[in-house]
């Protein structure tokens, strides 16, 4: 069976779950906002290396709350035993995977899209020539948080303290990613173009591409497991 249509049908399935309850998308939501809200207090809107502090404050925002959503995520298909439904259908492993990482990508680049802007008004920065590089910058770091949780998120799902686990799993494994994308987003807020952050995006867009490949290849054994 091709991957597209299990893929398509395990992703609307979660999308639309969300859509019903909002329990996902509300608190991570909120909680994106409150630490960008917070940041605009604590930070100061003028001086040089700014948009440096900015661009990290805005990623521990965005890894924290893509880890609240990937983690409940699993956990509602833990919930009457789903996933041993999935899992028996006749989507394959590498469907369902990326069925949860195409809704994973949804949910958190919904949240992306309403922080982005407020964070860029409240601290008062001006992207300018840096717009493109800091969508592409968010698309490719978002992109790589979700792969790397999904996978994770699998493997915690059938612990007890899969809360606890996952982001122990997902940090130690996301550093090159965070690094490349804060800097790749402080160059974009600083307003510079594409190529002083054509490195950082090569690095981001190599992590993708390698992690799309081990979570095909291993979510099979990982949901044996």
């Amino acid at each position: 069976m091709s991957w597209t249509r299990p893929m398509l049908l395990i992703a609307g399935k979660d999308l639309r779950l969300e859509f019903r309850t909002r329990d996902i998308l509300t608190s991570v939501g909120l909680f994106a906002l409150l630490v960008v809200v917070a940041a605009s207090f604590a930070f100061p809107t003028w001086g040089r290396g700014r948009e440096g502090v900015a661009a990290g404050v805005l990623w521990i925002a965005f890894l924290f709350a893509g880890l609240l959503g990937i983690g409940r995520s699993f956990a509602i298909e833990k919930e009457e035993s789903c996933i041993d439904g999935l899992l028996l259908s006749p989507a394959g492993p590498e469907a369902i995977f990326l069925g949860k990482l195409l809704a994973t990508l949804v949910f958190t680049l919904g949240v992306e899209l309403v922080t982005l802007p407020v964070f860029v008004v409240l601290l008062q920065l001006s992207p300018g020539a840096g717009t493109a590089v800091l969508i592409l910058a968010a698309l490719l770091g978002t992109f790589g948080l979700a792969t790397v949780g999904t996978l994770f998120a699998a493997m915690a799902v059938n612990t007890k303290t899969r809360e606890v686990i996952l982001p122990l799993l997902v940090l130690p494994i996301a550093v090159p990613l965070l690094i490349a994308s804060v800097e790749a987003t402080a160059a974009a807020l600083g307003g510079r173009s594409l190529g002083s952050a054509q490195p950082w995006l090569l690095v981001m867009a190599a992590y993708d591409a390698l992690f799309l490949m081990v979570g095909l290849s291993t979510f099979r054994h990982v949901t044996e497991a």
